[in-house]
C-alpha cells in the first residue's frame, strides 16, 4: 500500500508540472511587429539605385597639338560662355603640311556651317514646343487638357531646350575647330584660345599643370549642374511597364527631388548582379523638376519609378504576407491577442506596401512572422 501511495503521489506530481508548465507556455506570449490594415491609395512603382548626370556637359579637348597654358580653374568654379579656359601655343605647319591644314579649315568651317543650321533647327523646334506648352496650359487652367497630357507636353517641351543648349555647344565647339586649324596657317598667329562654350561649372580637371600636349587631348569638362537627370537601370521586364512621363522620385538625404521620365533606351545590356547572375538592364532616363544644391555630378541615389496608382484599397506592409501555396496568407491578431492565418488576395505588390482584398480595415497584422509561429498562438508588441 505505502508503495502504492508513493507511486500515485509522483504520478499526481508530474502530472502537476506538466499542467503547469503547459498553462503557462500557452500564456507566453511571443513578441512581434504588428502593422494596421489601412485604405487608401496604393503606389505601385520601382525601386532602384541610379546615378545622377549634367544634361549639358563637353569634354574640352586639345584642338591641336601645342603648350598648353591653363588658367587656374578648380572642380566647381563657375564658367560664363566665353571665358578662356586656357591658351594653347600651336606649331605652325610646315610647308609640306600647309595643304592638309588648308584642307582641316575647310572641313572645320563646314562642320562651323553645319551646327549652325542645326542650331535654328533646334531653336525652331523648341519655340514650337514652348507655344504648345503655352496652349495646353491655358487649356489646362480651364479643364480641357487631362494632366498626364499637360505632363508629356511639358517633358517635350524641356527636352526641345536642352536639344538648343546641345545644339549651341555644337557651334561653340565647331568654332574652336576653325580658329584651331586657322591658327597652323602662316600668318595664323600661333596663338589658340580655348574658351568655354556655355555657362557651366567645371566638373573636371585633366590637365592642371603647363605642358606640351598632342591633339586630342582632354583638358577638362564643363557642364551645367542646374539641368540634372538621373540614370536607373532597370530589369527589361520591368522596362516595358514603364512610360515617357510618368512620375519618379528621388532620394537626396530626408528631401525627395520630384522628376519624370524623359526616355526608356530601346537596347538592354547585360550586368552581372551581386549573387553572380547575369541580368538584362535597361537604362531609364528621368529628368529632375527641382534640381537641388545637394546633388552633383555621378551621385549614387534611390530612385522610385511610379508605374501606376489604384484608389481606395486596402494597404498593407509587403513583409506581412506570407506565402501558402499558390496562394498569400497574412496572419492576424484577434482581440485576445492571438494570431490566426487568414488567406487574402494579393492587387498588386511594391517593395515597402501591397494592395490587397479579403481583410477587414483596421485589422492588425503581423509584420515579417517568425517561423514558429502559428494559429492560436498569443502574441504581443
Amino acid at each position: 500500500m505505502r508503495t502504492r501511495l508513493r507511486w500515485l503521489i509522483f504520478v499526481g506530481t508530474a502530472g502537476l508540472v506538466v499542467a503547469a508548465l503547459w498553462w503557462r507556455t500557452s500564456r507566453m506570449a511571443t513578441s512581434v511587429e504588428t502593422a494596421l490594415v489601412v485604405r487608401g491609395t496604393f503606389e505601385e512603382s520601382l525601386v532602384e539605385d541610379g546615378r545622377t548626370r549634367v544634361r549639358w556637359h563637353v569634354d574640352v579637348t586639345a584642338p591641336v597639338a601645342g603648350e598648353w597654358n591653363p588658367a587656374a580653374l578648380r572642380v566647381g568654379d563657375r564658367v560664363t560662355a566665353g571665358r578662356e579656359l586656357g591658351t594653347l601655343t600651336a606649331a605652325l605647319a610646315d610647308p609640306a603640311s600647309q595643304r592638309q591644314v588648308a584642307a582641316e579649315l575647310g572641313v572645320a568651317e563646314a562642320t562651323l556651317t553645319a551646327a549652325r543650321a542645326a542650331e535654328a533647327a533646334a531653336l525652331a523646334a523648341e519655340s514650337e514646343a514652348a507655344r504648345a506648352l503655352g496652349r495646353a496650359e491655358r487649356l489646362g487652367t480651364a479643364g480641357g487638357v487631362a494632366d498626364e497630357e499637360l505632363d508629356r507636353i511639358r517633358t517635350i517641351a524641356v527636352s526641345r531646350q536642352r536639344e538648343r543648349e546641345a545644339a549651341r555647344a555644337r557651334v561653340t565647339a565647331a568654332e574652336f575647330g576653325r580658329d584651331a586649324a586657322r591658327a597652323r596657317l602662316p600668318g595664323g598667329g600661333g596663338i589658340v584660345r580655348v574658351n568655354a562654350p556655355g555657362v557651366g561649372v567645371v566638373l573636371r580637371v585633366d590637365e592642371e599643370h603647363p605642358r606640351v600636349v598632342p591633339a586630342g587631348t582632354p583638358l577638362l569638362m564643363i557642364g551645367a549642374l542646374g539641368a540634372l537627370e538621373v540614370v536607373v537601370d532597370v530589369l527589361s521586364t520591368d522596362a516595358a511597364r514603364i512610360g515617357v512621363g510618368v512620375p519618379l522620385r528621388v532620394l537626396v538625404g530626408t528631401d525627395t527631388a520630384r522628376g519624370r521620365v524623359l526616355r526608356v533606351e530601346p537596347v538592354a545590356h547585360t550586368v552581372r548582379s551581386a549573387l553572380g547572375v547575369d541580368e538584362q538592364r535597361v537604362s531609364v532616363i528621368g529628368a529632375l523638376d527641382d534640381s537641388t544644391a545637394r546633388l552633383g555630378h555621378d551621385f549614387e541615389v534611390r530612385t522610385r519609378i511610379v508605374l501606376g496608382t489604384r484608389p481606395g484599397v486596402l494597404i498593407v506592409p509587403s513583409g506581412a504576407l506570407v506565402r501558402d501555396g499558390d496562394a498569400w496568407s497574412v496572419f492576424v491578431v484577434d482581440e485576445s491577442r492571438r494570431v490566426h492565418a487568414s488567406r487574402v488576395t494579393l492587387l498588386a505588390r511594391g517593395s515597402d506596401t501591397a494592395a490587397i482584398e479579403g481583410l477587414a480595415e483596421g485589422a492588425r497584422v503581423v509584420v515579417y512572422p517568425p517561423e514558429a509561429i502559428s494559429g492560436g498562438a498569443r502574441v504581443s508588441w
